[in-house]
């Protein structure tokens, strides 16, 4: 019995070493100091190129004027804190408007506590991206070609904990405390924002059972929080955060069919975000 206490001490201390480890690595990761970066020739004749004025200055830091995946809508979870440890490999492709991107994303999630506790880390590990010479003056890209694959996105780490836990006449109900690092390096190409940011949100879930039946449950999730980002000229983005979705689970299939988003302040932001089919 003593044996199998220190076991479980010490693989709660090293777990906990490892996420102190994952969280100074996003904070101190090298940095490349662009704002001294050569200003290319040809983006100065494009954008009249005023020498006294920071290159940041001709940026429109929205989501809009950069890529799908500088601050995506947060994706929300169905209200339950998960049972098991988990990791999750996906791919996005995005199209429209002159910008075709194509990524690779990877989510891990580490139960704590079983069905009350959890922590998540994820983030784009790989995008490859086309966009047209209209849409790279726009946003301006110092990226001449229009075309590049990035390595790395701001990284996100967030707290799940579980406030009530459904029942006969209430629903889950579960807070998320996300932090966002500034750990990629391209602003200059209008991509990411490489910038600090935060949210957190309260989701809550309620599920209809079936039995006997091809659909085993029915679940209604909704979400509300709050979201900010910091800009480059000292100021931060602050935006409502809201969605729903609907869930149809079978034994070996489900599907989730819902609406996301954020509302920022600064040029009437907003960012959508659909479900999909699982």
């Amino acid at each position: 019995m003593k044996t199998f206490e220190k076991r479980n001490l010490n693989s709660r201390f090293n777990t906990l070493m490892f996420w102190r480890i994952v969280l100074l690595t996003c904070f101190c990761l090298p940095t490349v100091d662009v704002l001294h970066a050569e200003i290319p020739d040809w983006w100065k004749v494009v954008h009249q190129y005023n020498e006294d004025k920071d290159w940041h200055e001709y940026y429109t830091y929205t989501t809009s004027y950069f890529g799908p995946n500088a601050f995506p809508v947060p994706e929300i979870q169905d209200g339950r804190i998960p049972e098991k440890h988990n990791a999750e490999i996906s791919s996005d492709i995005f199209w429209g408007y002159g910008d075709q991107t194509q990524s690779m994303s990877a989510r891990l999630n580490y139960t704590f506590i079983p069905g009350r506790l959890a922590i998540c880390g994820w983030g784009v590990l790989a995008e490859h991206y086309k966009t047209t010479m209209e849409v790279r003056d726009l946003r301006a890209s110092m990226e001449k070609d229009g075309e590049q694959t990035l390595y790395i996105s701001d990284l996100c780490i967030s707290t799940l904990m579980r406030i009530v836990p459904e029942k006969k006449y209430t629903p889950d109900v579960v807070l998320e405390i996300a932090l966002k690092t500034a750990s990629s390096q391209s602003p200059r190409t209008a991509r990411y924002l490489d910038s600090p940011g935060y949210f957190f949100d309260l989701t809550v879930g309620k599920s209809l059972y079936f039995k006997k039946s091809v659909i085993n449950e029915l679940r209604f999730v909704g979400m509300l929080g709050f979201l900010s980002y910091q800009l480059n000229d000292s100021k931060q983005n602050d935006a409502p955060l809201f969605g729903g979705k609907m869930i149809l689970s079978s034994d070996k299939l489900s599907f989730e069919n819902g609406l996301a988003g954020y509302s920022g302040w600064l040029k009437k932001e907003t960012n959508l975000w659909f479900c999909e089919a699982g």
